[in-house]
This record gives C-alpha cells, sequence and structure tokens, in this order.
C-alpha cells in the first residue's frame, strides 16, 4: 500500500472520533461508509477540509466520505495501518448501528444498494462487453460477425452475469441479511436453473391465471395444486426476486439454528432453509412480483402513451430527477426495477431516460474547465472530476463542484429534463444497464438496428447543448473560489 495515504488516513479516523468510536467501515465506489458509535463525536468540519475528501454526507445512519477514485487506497490503508476491522458488524436490516432506529425508506435504500454495489464493478464491465459486441455485430455497424468467435465470446463474457445475475445477487444479500451466502447463491441458481428457465419450451401450458387480463400468466406445473407460474424468460437477470427470497431464507435459517438439535442442526438447517424457500420463490414471491412489475410496466406505458406530451413530461422527470435520487442513494430502487423490465421485455423505458445524468455531468465539467482555465485552484478540483465523470463516476463533479454552487446543480437537473424530454418524446429504449459515462451509449446498442442509440445521441446534444450554454452564462471564477476555496 502506498506510504502517501498514511498519514490522511489516520487523519480520517481520528476526526471520525477514533478508532473505538467505529462500529462498522465499507466502502463504494467513491465513499469510505462509516457507522459511528456516536456520530457527535464526528469532526465534519474538519472532514471537509482533510486532504482528498471531497464532501462528507449524513444518509442511511452511516457517515459517509467521499474521497472519489482514491477510495480503493485510502480504505486499504485505513484497515492496514488504524486497525480498523473492514466490514464490521451493522445491523442486518438496515446497516445501521446496533440500537439505531431509521425509518422504513432509509432501511429500503441502504439493503438494496449494499446488496448490489458490491457487483457494480463486474456489471459494469459485462454491461460495456455486451454493449460494445451488440453495438459492432453486423446489424448494426457490420463489424462483428454473431457467428463467430470474438463476438461469440464478447457477449458470454458480457451476457453471462446477466443471465446468472441471481446468483451473484443471492450471495449478496444472504451476506447482506447474515445467513449462509452459499445458500443464498444456490437459491439464486435454483432461480436461474435451465430446466426451469425454459420449461415453457418443453412442457405444454397446464393451463393460465388471471385469464382476459393484463396480468394473465400461463403456467406448466403443479405443487401441492398450486400452480408454478413463471414469467416468459424465467428469472434470469432479475434483482428484487432472489433479495426478497434470501430474506426469507435468513428467517428461515434463524429459526432452524434456534429449533433444531446440535447434532443434526448442520446438515437439516441448510436443507430446509433451501427447500423452502425455493417452493416459496416459485409459488408466491416471484409470482408477487411478477404481478407488481406488469403494474409498474402498465403505469410505464400509460404514461408514455399520453398523446403528443406523454413521453416529454416522463422523461423530463426521470432524466432531470435520477440525479437527486443519486444524492439520496435511492437510484438504487430505480435500476433494480429497470434492469427487472430489460430481463421481462428486452429493453427499459426508465433508465433510458435516466442514463442522461452522467452525459449531462460530463458536459457541464467539460464547460467549468473551460470557464475555470485561469484559475488554478478551481482547475485542479474540476479537471480530475470530469475525467472521473467521463469514465462514469459522477460523486466527485457533484460533490466537490456542482453542490457547493448550487446554481450549477439546478442546471444539471434542468440539463437532465431537457436531454431526458427528447429521450422520452423518442420513446428511446435501453437494452442493458452496464457502463455509464461515455460508455452509456453501448447500452441502448440493441432492437436489431442503431435507432436507439442515434435516439440517445440525440437526447444527449440538446441537453449537453443547453448544459454547456447554461453552465458558461452562469459560471463566476471569483465566486467558484470563494465557495470552493479551502
Amino acid at each position: 500500500m502506498a506510504e502517501k495515504y498514511n498519514a490522511v488516513a489516520a487523519r480520517i479516523v481520528e476526526l471520525v472520533g477514533g478508532k473505538d468510536n467505529i462500529t462498522s467501515l465499507t466502502h463504494c465506489v467513491t465513499r469510505l461508509r462509516f457507522t459511528l458509535k456516536d456520530k457527535d463525536k464526528a469532526d465534519k468540519k474538519g472532514l471537509n477540509e482533510t486532504e482528498y475528501v471531497i464532501q462528507v454526507v449524513e444518509a442511511g445512519g452511516q457517515l459517509q466520505v467521499v474521497v472519489g477514485n482514491k477510495v480503493d487506497a485510502i480504505y486499504d490503508t485505513i484497515v492496514e495501518t488504524q486497525g480498523v476491522e473492514a466490514g464490521g458488524e451493522v445491523d442486518a436490516e438496515t446497516g445501521a448501528s446496533a440500537g439505531e432506529k431509521q425509518g422504513w425508506l432509509n432501511t429500503l435504500m441502504n439493503t438494496i444498494s449494499s446488496i448490489l454495489v458490491p457487483t457494480l464493478g463486474a456489471l459494469t464491465a459485462a454491461g460495456i462487453l455486451k454493449g460494445v459486441a451488440s453495438f459492432l455485430a453486423l446489424e448494426n455497424i457490420g463489424v462483428l460477425d454473431p457467428n463467430g468467435g470474438l463476438y461469440m465470446l464478447m457477449y458470454a463474457a458480457g451476457d453471462g452475469l446477466f443471465y446468472f445475475l441471481p446468483i451473484l445477487l443471492g450471495f449478496s444479500a444472504a451476506k447482506k441479511f447474515h445467513c449462509n451466502p452459499y445458500v443464498g447463491a444456490t437459491i439464486g441458481a435454483a432461480l436461474v436453473y435451465p430446466a426451469m428457465v425454459n420449461i415453457a419450451s418443453t412442457l405444454p401450458a397446464a393451463g393460465t391465471v388471471f385469464t382476459g387480463t393484463a396480468f394473465e400468466m400461463s403456467y406448466y406445473n403443479k405443487f401441492l395444486g398450486i400452480p408454478i407460474i413463471m414469467p416468459g424468460s424465467g428469472y434470469t437477470s432479475s434483482v428484487f426476486p432472489v433479495i426478497i427470497a434470501v430474506l426469507v431464507a435468513s428467517k428461515i435459517e434463524k429459526w432452524c439454528q434456534n429449533h433444531i438439535a446440535d447434532s443434526v442442526r448442520g446438515i437439516l438447517t441448510p436443507i430446509i432453509t433451501l427447500f423452502v424457500t425455493v417452493v416459496l420463490a416459485y409459488i408466491i414471491i416471484g409470482p408477487v412480483l411478477n404481478v407488481v412489475a406488469v403494474v409498474i410496466e402498465i403505469i410505464i406505458e400509460a404514461l408514455f402513451g399520453i398523446p403528443y406530451i406523454g413521453g416529454i413530461i416522463a422523461g423530463a422527470l426521470i432524466g432531470g430527477g435520477f440525479g437527486v435520487l443519486v444524492l439520496f442513494g435511492m437510484h438504487w430502487v430505480i435500476i433494480g426495477l429497470a434492469l427487472g423490465l430489460i430481463a421481462q421485455n428486452g429493453y427499459d423505458y426508465i433508465m433510458a431516460c435516466g442514463g442522461i445524468g452522467p452525459m449531462i455531468g460530463m458536459f457541464q465539467g467539460l464547460a467549468i474547465c473551460w470557464a475555470c482555465r485561469k484559475n488554478k485552484k478551481v482547475r485542479d478540483l474540476a479537471i480530475p472530476a470530469t475525467i472521473s465523470q467521463i469514465c462514469g463516476v459522477g460523486e466527485p463533479l457533484m460533490y466537490s463542484i456542482l453542490i457547493p454552487i448550487k446554481k450549477l446543480f439546478a442546471i444539471n437537473i434542468l440539463g437532465g429534463c431537457v436531454g431526458g424530454a427528447v429521450i422520452g418524446a423518442l420513446k428511446t429504449k435501453m437494452y442493458m444497464f452496464g457502463g455509464s459515462g461515455l460508455f452509456g451509449i453501448f447500452n441502448y446498442a440493441g432492437g436489431g438496428g442503431m435507432q436507439d442509440i442515434v435516439k440517445y445521441c440525440i437526447g444527449i446534444a440538446a441537453g449537453g447543448l443547453f448544459a454547456i450554454i447554461a453552465t458558461l452564462a452562469v459560471y463566476d471564477d471569483d465566486e467558484a473560489t470563494r465557495i470552493l476555496g479551502k
């Protein structure tokens, strides 16, 4: 570990109240996430003035220290040199320290983000590979033969993760809910078992439920007389069924550990937990969530279907509001919904509009870099933050410049509204969730052609042009120096 971070690691630990005040330390893409015994002991002003610290945020019962792309190095240094245990014990339901109560919304946000965030690196890499393969395919720009070896390997590396995503999320969810992570992964595997995924092609339909409604679903077998209902593509690429299933599994496992004799607990607990959970997942959890997904889809389609203005309104709300959701950590719920809709339909309208946000930030960053080119103090913040934004990590730019200079953050929201409105009006579809920033364009490769990439680029052009002009119009070097200077 580079010794250059030793001093800042010691300083951060000191300012959060010392090692003994830390209940848990984890990190995400840009933030050190501290759960503290006594939050009042933390010196937020001192943390904000510490080298490498971009911003200090309190959210989800945690003190989050935003340090940007240096987070891995600083986190590792704290663990190695300050004697802080990595990923220390936190409350299983909320991620808060013991005895601390949070609202249901904070609990939901913290739970979903802590399950999805560990997969983010792999999810991004797989999405980029899948998107590039689709983009280069013969049906798009005609570079790769879909039957060729390179395309097949790229698509396997990219699509494999999305297909088997429930396995990864099962493992991650089990760690969050403090149950056996390998049982969690096995529950995910049961949900994507090929014989179940392909049941519609191997067995004739035994009947339907909700016949004649938007919720009509076929079933191909029964368990104790209860229909086993499957969505069209099974549960591949899905998010919420496995999370809810593993939450249920954690309760079953705990019950088994408290009620089964020691002599047979080791073997009976995983057997009972696995079988009961898989049964519940297939006959209750999955079908209920499938109905919820259909309801969401109906609402989205209805909104986009309003003559002339539906797509504009929906796109503006999603495109402009997504950055605000990111600010409060609520975007993971939207991403989870989008992944579910992609798995069900092959495309999604929600994140198609929400995906404009990182591009608006990129254009704003470039405009700020130009406007502050003679101001070294601001330039030293703007250039690395903009590079990070181009690569899809927006927190450094958001927390170091846009939020402190509030009118720039307002422009970011309005730029998202403009670009999102255009994307929504054109009914642009996103086919995968992977890369962000400049790499996000590949998420729109699909649908048998380039049409959605073109639509997305039109939206980018509209929102980006607005963001550049508005940013250059309101940026004031003296104001930026006064606000951003430490």
